[in-house]
């Protein structure tokens, strides 16, 4: 297993419910590919550099997991299919 840091970038709009929700729903995905989340932060709101899809803020995330390389497609495609997440980074972190 490879280990991951992801930020993701929520609508800012969001109810304290379904930002919560959102979370389990980010850490579900990776669970449910296989991986486990190591720790999860929330960053609060923040001013975006430029619009994202007409949202000039956005809730940060920031996740370090582990999860099988070859599962990362699966995890990718899950979180661009959701419309209250607006951008997703993953990088894999060094040995």
């Amino acid at each position: 297993m490879n280990s991951y840091e992801g930020v993701f970038i929520a609508k800012s709009g969001l109810t304290d419910e379904a930002n919560q929700k959102l979370l389990s729903q980010i850490e579900g995905e990776i669970t449910k590919n296989g991986g486990k989340v190591d720790n999860s932060q929330s960053w609060g709101k923040k001013t975006i550099a430029y619009p994202i899809k007409k949202n000039k803020e956005g809730l940060f995330y920031k996740l370090d997991f582990t999860v099988e390389p070859g599962k990362m497609s699966e995890i990718k495609k899950a979180y661009g299919l959701s419309d209250d997440i607006l951008r997703v980074t993953i990088i894999k972190k060094g040995k």
